[in-house]
């Protein structure tokens, strides 16, 4: 039975983590590999890195981590608190008004609050078992119509970060080909 933190190479054999349902043991190490792909693909970005908009209507790198704390907070409210209200936030608002509300801000400005939501998110995640994930939302919970439980919702967490870390990718390599170019 491994520990969090997890190493790098923690993540090619998931399994059961101390403190964890089995199910759940999984969906952390999931959500953990994420996050540290995620923290390759941003390490040493400047501030000025963080807030150009590469593209004319694109979000900022910097936007997009704030978006992650605030997609995984929300989620949380959610599933842990069977509240909506967590995804009323500034970074859960991509495109102007979100990259307006995240400018001048270091990286570990970023670091920080994903890393504070994370901590929330398995501390509550280790007082739950496999049940809970497979539970289903209350109906007025359920999200764009359909029923929905616990697991969608993390996985949805994950999915969301995994998608915008490739955009990051992306917004980066473009950054590095313009700073050549210079």
């Amino acid at each position: 039975m491994k520990a969090l933190p997890l190493s790098y190479s923690d993540h090619f054999q998931p399994g059961n983590l101390e403190g964890f349902s089995p199910q759940i043991s999984l969906l952390v190490h999931s959500l953990e590999y994420v996050r540290t792909n995620t923290l390759h693909a941003v390490n040493g970005l400047s501030t000025a890195e963080l807030d150009t908009q590469v593209l004319p209507g694109g979000n900022t790198i910097g936007m997009l981590l704030a978006h992650f704390a605030g997609t995984e907070h929300g989620y949380g409210r959610l599933t842990f608190d069977g509240r909506t209200d967590g995804f009323d936030r500034p970074e859960n608002v991509l495109g102007e008004a979100g990259r307006a509300a995240f400018q001048g801000q270091e990286l570990d400005f970023y670091l920080a609050r994903m890393a504070q939501v994370r901590a929330q998110t398995l501390a509550e995640l280790s007082q739950r078992d496999d049940d809970w994930l497979s539970a289903g939302l209350p109906p007025e919970l359920d999200l764009f119509g359909v029923p929905t439980n616990h697991h969608w919702c993390w996985f949805h967490v994950m999915e969301d970060e995994l998608r915008h870390q490739g955009q990051i990718t992306i917004l980066r390599k473009e950054l590095e080909r313009r700073a050549a170019d210079a």
